[in-house]
């Protein structure tokens, strides 16, 4: 079985507001024909809470920032050449409830796959994605991405004369 250690990290600014978040997965390549997903995520975070601060996802909790992982890694398995088995075991993911949701670290894991793994997406698909992204802010902060979609669902907010979309 081959084992492939991979970590992505979105960090940018665009239209003024901030994106990030960065995940480690450990690839494995079996010969199931099917997707496994492994969530080994640490028994607790940091205690305590500040704004700025690090949020590392523990076992328990932050079940939207999951989601989206695990989507963005579904998305990825539907995207590979070679559709033999994966299993991808999440072993961390972090990000900061003022700069990260669920869209954003989801295309994180996405990349932590796609680019240790021969796939077949495009670069239209990739600009789409990228797009999404970068407009998830524009939804609630829980709103779960749908990468092969292509949309965000969830709750849009609403506009402002102070946010453009």
């Amino acid at each position: 079985m081959t084992e492939i250690k991979s970590e992505n990290i979105i960090r940018k600014i665009k239209n003024g507001l901030p994106h990030l978040g960065k995940v480690n997965l450990t690839l494995q390549l079996t010969e199931n024909s099917i997707l496994e997903i492994i969530e080994n995520y640490p028994d607790k975070t940091a205690s305590g809470y500040s704004q700025g601060q690090i949020e590392s996802i523990p076992k328990e909790g932050y079940n939207d920032w999951k989601n989206g992982i695990k989507n963005g890694i579904e998305y990825a398995y539907e995207k590979l050449t070679k559709h033999k088995g994966l299993k991808v075991i999440i072993d961390s993911a972090i990000g900061l409830s003022t700069d990260t949701n669920p869209t954003i670290i989801g295309f994180a894991a996405s990349r932590a796959v796609l680019e240790k793994l021969s796939n077949c997406e495009s670069k239209n698909e990739l600009e789409q994605l990228e797009s999404l992204v970068f407009s998830s802010w524009d939804y609630n902060h829980d709103a779960i991405p749908d990468f092969i979609n292509k949309t965000i669902i969830g709750k849009k907010l609403p506009t402002t004369m102070y946010k453009k979309t």
